[in-house]
């Protein structure tokens, strides 16, 4: 650049090289020290005293063309666009210079303009915005193309024109801008007789200024003018008026002073406003209570003239909310995220459509190039953190919300990050949005981008609101200190923010000159004096306008649904260790478990090798399969809902429907239990050879693990803490284990606990006990050899019992009470005439004993007593031909066997396929010597359970039973248990439902 000055001070030698200096000078002091323009001006002298020698020597200056342009070529690979727009501005007003007051003495030479009209072509600066600055600076305003692109403001209008006039009393001349679009520059000069100033630097009248982001013009008697003001006159055409009004919002945390206190403000259209503060003032309080997600105590948000408390429904769809925390799905990529987020917001536009939005975002966020990018963890990354926090912004910015909020958008990133993530929201701002965001430590150029800010001292007191340019002067001004040039520097611009929280914080002094722990200024004081600014009435400006459209709708539930579905699946299959472990735990456990437990020979033929029917290890194969479901069915969802936490706290924003995405959830996981039992079943099953059970082991494990599923999502709703649901799993396995009846059998559980009746409650509320005797039942019932004989063994057995057992104990008690007979108010006879007769209920025959009501203490006469005696010694008359019978019965199926299947050879290796013994020895109870007990007068049957028909009406029964009883209907046990264990199903889901609708994420 200082090559470019000495090669036009040669081409144009006429000029003082004294002035050229001078102008230098003025050019660099905006961005340079004393010593630095010193070195460069030295710089200046040597290029000039080098060219003009080249000059001499060849006695021609066309070279210096030659090298002009070569110059001009290399400041363009390392000066951006804009910066080269500036050079070349100041090259014109250098011009308008050398033009005024050496006009004659250029007679004859190359014209300037030549000259700057190459550099400019050089520079690739737009023809028109090269011409339009020219005549701007040479006040030549009807020359300008684009009329739009011209603001005047001035005390009264002096001529009708075509660019816009805006009336401002009390500044003693018009102010000229015009705005360059291409790289959102202003220039301006000032007309007139008071003695305004930019950024406390006097503004001459006619010399050309350019107005930067942060710099503020000031008068002696009017409101200043701010670069912001200036921007959005240029840019805010036909944009709906928005203000966002709060009126003495109050919020207090419960037992704490923390909050937000008394805060009465207005953010109106196109306002980039900044919340500043400590941590811990309540900066991200105010963002929840301006977005919806808070109620306050007291005090009410307007927009226009909707409640945002009241009138939700209104104001759906207008407010934008990007919070601190990460929103995206790792799995996904960066279009996936964006896409699938986009169909959530935009219900009425086609896939097409939203396509379209999606890839026109990307290419203006600079995202599109990595568009099929993993978007990865924080920790875990495949894109940079400031493209993670784009990306986030733009889940909002598709939708087009009029009121963006960002908590903490530059958190954690770069300060080249941070610079973006700022312009993008002030880009946002200039469209006519209202953009909020709390903001920690923002840079200088950060900093003045802000129209407004909003400092929040301790407890969450408002101690300032208004520009940040100001805010220095105002806390000095307020508390009578002088201005630090480490606050603010008059000259650069810069601004240090940090001044504000150590004026706000300054302790007091000692009178031994110590810093004490006591504020010069209370949180309180400083909220009073804000009041009292703010109650000014250029703070109290609003809008009633109607709110404008929204582009937001949300689709239906169904398709809702759809896209939670879609979603969930893309991020599931996208995770190669998810699906690895999800879908070969199931095989892998069964390998194991199948192989461990594969042992059993015929103990006569030791080298028969390997036969189902003397594998003693059957039932631990079931029973640790149904522990595997439940296991796998819990590890697989405790953390499904938990790690969606962030997003479901947006979507909850977004009044997104709850149960589509919590159906959704369901519904993967009712697919991939599905699957995993399926391989489970399949594998073990063929390695230990269990036959044509397959659909039965599947059905029943399956329902297990759908039910550790739902449970598992249920901890995974309650619990905040991903180590507290990790460590709640094995505790609810355990119980699991401990009352399934395996691990302890249920007689031998604490007396207080235990049923000698039925299985107990607490063991009834247990999954593994449904599906562990569901599956003991079923395959002693169900298998081909031992269905044929099940229905007839029942009988048998039953008959068996009762004529073995029943009645000989009956007429053993019988024969008591009649020689008990003296004694009728014996107690022991009583109990013994209601042993009688709860045992007289147990026997079929003959339709039961019609006497029956007659055999209590009054009416037991010796007559009674002899027809008992008489229909039990008829039963068991009856009861021993009709096992004559069933023994006959039993032989004919046998021998029908024999003939389907073959020999003797054959049928017995068919039973061994088949029939287990170790399983029908624990059903049918042979370890138990015990065939019956007596427990409250009741004659209980403990041998051979799974044949013995419950008494129970309401479905409990003893463990292994074949059947339960519902009122009047009798069901088999595999199925009562499956239905069970769905029942148990719905209620968690249920209670899974009720509390995932109320939790607030």
């Amino acid at each position: 650049m200082v090559r470019l000055f000495a090669i036009i001070a040669n081409l144009f030698p006429v000029v003082s090289i004294d002035n050229i200096k001078q102008f230098i000078r003025l050019f660099l002091k905006k961005d340079f020290t004393a010593q630095l323009i010193n070195e460069y001006i030295i710089l200046f002298e040597n290029y000039y005293e080098q060219y003009k020698g080249m000059k001499n020597e060849s006695k021609d200056s066309e070279f210096l063309y030659t090298i002009l342009e070569q110059t001009t070529l290399q400041i363009n690979a390392t000066m951006p666009q804009k910066y080269r727009l500036q050079l070349v501005i100041r090259l014109l007003i250098f011009e308008k210079y050398i033009f005024k007051y050496f006009q004659q003495q250029l007679a004859g030479n190359k014209s300037i303009h030549w000259v700057l009209q190459s550099v400019a072509e050089n520079f690739k600066i737009n023809p028109s915005d090269f011409l339009n600055c020219k005549s701007f600076i040479n006040e030549k305003l009807f020359d300008i193309s684009n009329k739009k692109d011209l603001l005047v403001f001035g005390s009264k209008k002096l001529f009708d024109t075509e660019f816009t006039f805006i009336e401002k009393e009390n500044i003693g001349g018009q102010i000229y801008f015009l705005h360059i679009a291409n790289v959102e520059t202003i220039l301006f000069y000032y007309k007139g007789s008071e003695n305004l100033k930019l950024n406390h630097n006097l503004i001459f009248t006619d010399n050309i200024y350019i107005l930067n982001k942060g710099t503020v013009i000031s008068f002696e008697n009017s409101a200043p003018i701010y670069f912001n003001d200036i921007l959005k006159l240029f840019l805010t055409d036909n944009v709906p008026k928005i203000s966002i009004r709060v009126n003495n919002l109050e919020y207090r945390y419960r037992n704490s002073k923390n909050g937000v206190h008394n805060l009465s403000v207005t953010f109106n259209t196109g306002q980039l406003v900044g919340i500043i503060g400590r941590s811990g003032v309540g900066k991200s309080t105010l963002l929840n209570l301006l977005n919806g997600s808070l109620k306050p105590d007291k005090g009410d948000v307007l927009i226009n003239h909707i409640n945002l408390y009241t009138e939700t429904k209104n104001t759906e769809g207008l407010i934008g909310f990007i919070p601190q925390d990460d929103l995206l799905i790792e799995e996904l990529t960066v279009y996936e995220n964006l896409f699938l987020n986009s169909q959530l917001c935009l219900g009425e536009l086609t896939k097409d459509e939203i396509n379209e939005k999606v890839n026109n975002l990307l290419i203006d966020l600079d995202l599109f190039d990595i568009r099929d990018l993993k978007t990865g963890s924080p920790l875990n990354k495949f894109i940079s953190g400031g493209q993670r926090k784009r990306l986030n912004i733009a889940l909002e910015l598709i939708r087009e919300p009029w009121i963006l909020l960002a908590d903490e958008p530059t958190s954690g990133l770069s300060s080249s990050d941070a610079d973006e993530i700022m312009k993008l929201l002030t880009e946002q701002a200039i469209k006519g949005k209202i953009v909020i965001i709390n903001i920690h430590q923002p840079s200088s150029d950060n900093f003045k981008l802000f129209d407004e800010i909003l400092v929040l001292d301790k407890e969450g007191y408002t101690v300032y609101f208004g520009n940040p340019v100001d805010s220095i002067t105002y806390f000095n001004e307020t508390t009578g200190r002088y201005i630090n040039s480490s606050d603010h520097c008059d000259i650069c611009g810069n601004i240090n923010h940090e001044s504000v929280f150590r004026i706000i914080e300054e302790k007091k002094i000692d009178e031994f000159g110590n810093s004490t722990n006591e504020r010069k200024v209370s949180p309180e004081e400083w909220n009073r004096l804000f009041i009292e600014k703010n109650s000014k009435p250029e703070h109290q400006t609003y809008t009633n306008d109607d709110l404008p459209s929204v582009l937001f709708k949300k689709p239906g539930k169904f398709k809702q649904f759809i896209i939670f579905s879609k979603r969930n699946f893309l991020s599931k299959i996208s995770n190669n260790q998810y699906i690895f472990l999800s879908v070969l735990v199931s095989p892998v456990l069964a390998l194991i478990l199948s192989l461990l437990c594969r042992s059993g020979v015929d103990p006569y033929n030791p080298d028969s090798g390997y036969i189902f029917a003397f594998n003693k290890n059957i039932h631990a194969y079931l029973f640790m399969s149904v522990i595997v479901a439940l296991f796998i069915g819990l590890i697989i969802s405790a953390e499904e809902i938990f790690k969606d936490r962030g997003i479901l706290k947006r979507e909850s924003f977004l009044k997104l429907d709850k149960k589509s995405y919590l159906l959704s959830k369901i519904g993967f996981l009712f697919f991939l239990s599905l699957i995993q039992t399926f391989l489970y079943v399949s594998i073990g099953n063929f390695i230990l050879e269990i036959k044509e059970m397959f659909l039965i082991y599947w059905l029943v494990l399956f329902a297990t693990s759908f039910f550790a599923n739902i449970l598992g999502l249920l901890i995974s709703t309650v619990f905040n803490s991903v180590i507290v649901i990790y460590i709640l799993v094995p505790i609810l396995i355990v119980p699991q284990l401990l009352l399934s009846g395996v691990v302890v059998q249920y007689d031998q559980l604490n007396k207080n606990f235990v049923s000698q009746q039925y299985t107990p409650i607490i063991g009834d509320i247990m999954a593994s006990r449904w599906a562990y005797e569901a599956l003991m039942v079923a395959q002693f019932k169900n298998n081909p050899y031992q269905k044929s004989y099940f229905d007839i063994e029942m009988d048998e057995s039953n008959v068996k019992f009762d004529l073995i057992f029943l009645i000989p104990v009956l007429s053993k008690t019988l024969n008591e009470i009649m020689q008990d007979s003296d004694h009728p108010e014996n107690s022991e006879r009583i109990n013994k005439i209601t042993l009688l007769k709860n045992g007289l209920k147990k026997i079929d025959y003959a339709g039961g004993f019609k006497n029956i009501n007659q055999v209590n203490p009054n009416e037991l006469t010796n007559e009674m007593i002899t027809r008992t005696e008489n229909y039990l010694k008829t039963a068991k008359t009856y009861y021993g031909k009709r096992l004559n019978n069933l023994s006959i019965d039993k032989d004919k199926i046998t021998r029908a066997l024999h003939k389907n299947i073959g020999d003797n050879k054959s049928f017995n290796e068919f039973k061994n396929k088949h029939y287990n013994v170790k399983l029908a020895e624990i059903v049918l109870n042979r370890t138990n010597l015990e065939t019956y007990t007596v427990s409250e007068n009741v004659i209980l049957r403990k041998i051979e359970p799974i044949y013995q028909v419950p008494d129970s009406k309401s479905g409990r029964a003893q463990f292994y039973s074949s059947t339960k009883k519902i009122g009047r209907h009798t069901m088999n046990t595999l199925a009562f248990n499956i239905i069970t264990l769905w029942i148990m199903t719905i209620i968690v889901s249920i209670l899974l439902y009720l509390l995932f609708s109320k939790k607030p994420f």
